[in-house]
């Protein structure tokens, strides 16, 4: 039979553990959002947020992208469309496939339902 010096011990990192599991969701969401933010500013930011002039059509401003209920491009405006023409590209918007990880998808469309 084994015996614990510290029984005590047991039952203060199930506490801890506890506490980092009831926070995990709330942390790991703004982890999401700031480098959602991160990957937008590298890759999106300079065509969404900048009118370049010799582009015959300007790319639409991503601000309340998720607040109607379609895209600029006509299609519903969800999660799955959007992870979609990100990864696929769409008109003259590129493919970004072979750029970003779906985790860096899914960190960016988290950020994009922040843009009001």
């Amino acid at each position: 039979m084994r015996r614990h010096i510290f029984p005590g011990v047991r039952w203060s990192w199930m506490l801890v553990l506890g506490s980092a599991v009831a926070v995990w969701p709330t942390c790991g969401g703004r982890l999401a959002r700031q480098r959602g933010e991160e990957l937008f500013q590298q890759n999106c930011a300079v065509c969404h947020e900048v009118s370049k002039l010799e582009l015959k059509k300007q790319p639409p401003k991503l601000e309340g992208l998720f607040q109607s209920k379609r895209l600029p491009s006509g299609a519903p405006a969800t999660d799955e469309q959007v992870r979609k023409t990100i990864i696929q590209g769409i008109g003259t918007m590129p493919a970004f496939d072979q750029r970003l990880s779906d985790e860096d998808v899914n960190d960016l469309v988290t950020y994009l339902h922040q843009l009001k």
